[in-house]
């Protein structure tokens, strides 16, 4: 039943938003919705505490307490940009930024991205995950895009191509996983499923998951904005409204993580060896480097967080790789420092800085 509220108030909220989200009692249903969503993700983090991992709806969810810490943070983030965004977006519209129909799709397709992430969250099929990384990555493509402005069309365009190239990537890793799987699972949707793939990963054939996890690596990678698949997010920060750029680092980036770290568990047992660990720690390490210089040379404010997200994830993707209680210890920090300071507060905290201009900033 929690499970149930979880997804059903965000996608119930969304198709409402859909029709009233021009009216000025919009915001509010925005905000209601993400704290009944937040509320019941509280719900099943104490249900998980006390009664352990958890499969729901036939084998479709599956919750643990790796997912359910992000599934917590993923509706606090959303409530509380829920709430920083009513007043942005009502100035937004007094300002003539946003017209009504892009206010009622503004509040529409924030709820519908929030829905994505609880259900690439949630879900234990590798194929329904993919579908919700997808569906989160048209919703917000199309939230960047939100002012109309050419330079923000073109980091849409930007945004969509890269990341729409890396999700193919993604979907071709995931069919190399089912391939691998059929043969021990058999046909049909139980060799989709993460709880049974963990069961027969000693059985499962390692080249054939090595060779998926590349292009795991490379698809979900994108996602997480790690070097040198990262030039889509600094573009896509700057030009879109500043609580999507909130989501974008604070949720985005995190589930896309998860993705990989799901499948670098599932590899690891498969093939006895790091080399799923060793591809992290390389593509992290050098988004580190990258991000930590770049970050000297920039003025505009949405792009240096930008590039502080890209510090944070490379950071996060280096100790998963590392592996370790510790170091998985020190990622959910990360993502909890990540999501809840430096982007829903300092998105915030950006409004107030002096600044020479609207968007550059004094040293």
């Amino acid at each position: 039943m929690t499970l149930i509220i979880l997804l059903g108030v965000s996608f119930f909220a969304a198709i409402v938003l859909a029709f009233v989200g021009d009216r000025r009692f919009a915001p509010e249903i925005n905000i209601i919705g993400s704290a009944a969503t937040f509320i019941a993700g509280v719900v099943l983090a104490v249900h998980v505490y006390y009664e352990g991992p958890m499969i729901a709806g036939g084998n479709f969810f599956f919750v643990d307490a790796f997912n359910v810490y992000l599934t917590v943070l993923t509706a606090f983030v959303s409530m509380t940009t829920a709430i920083f965004s009513r007043r942005y977006m009502r100035r937004e519209r007094e300002h003539g930024r946003v017209s009504h129909w892009g206010m009622r799709f503004y509040h529409a397709t924030f709820q519908l991205f929030i829905f994505a992430m609880l259900l690439a969250l949630l879900t234990n099929n590798i194929g329904v995950l993919w579908i919700a990384m997808e569906l989160a990555t048209l919703s917000t493509v199309l939230l960047v895009s939100l002012y109309r402005t050419p330079r923000a069309i073109e980091a849409a365009w930007k945004y969509f191509i890269l990341c729409g190239v890396g999700i193919a990537q993604a979907l071709f890793g995931t069919v190399l996983l089912y391939f691998a799987a059929e043969k021990v699972l058999g046909e049909g949707g139980e060799a989709l499923l993460w709880t049974n793939l963990i069961q027969v990963s000693g059985q499962l054939e390692p080249t054939v998951l090595r060779l998926a996890f590349v292009f795991l690596m490379v698809g979900y990678g994108t996602k997480v904005g790690l070097v040198p698949l990262h030039n889509w997010l600094p573009d896509a920060h700057s030009e879109g409204p500043t609580p999507i750029s909130a989501v974008l680092s604070g949720l985005l980036l995190n589930i896309a993580l998860y993705a990989l770290v799901r499948c670098k568990v599932l590899v690891d047992l498969s093939t006895g060896t790091n080399m799923a660990g060793n591809m992290m720690m390389g593509f992290g390490l050098l988004s580190i480097l990258v991000a930590s210089f770049s970050l000297l040379r920039r003025k505009d404010i949405k792009r240096l967080f930008a590039y502080s997200s890209i510090e944070h994830m490379g950071i996060a993707t280096f100790a998963f790789g590392l592996g370790g209680l510790l170091q998985h210890l020190g990622h959910c920090c990360i993502c909890l420092c990540t999501a809840l300071l430096n982007h829903p507060y300092s998105s915030l905290s950006a409004m107030h800085l002096k600044c020479t201009g609207p968007r550059r900033c004094r040293r």
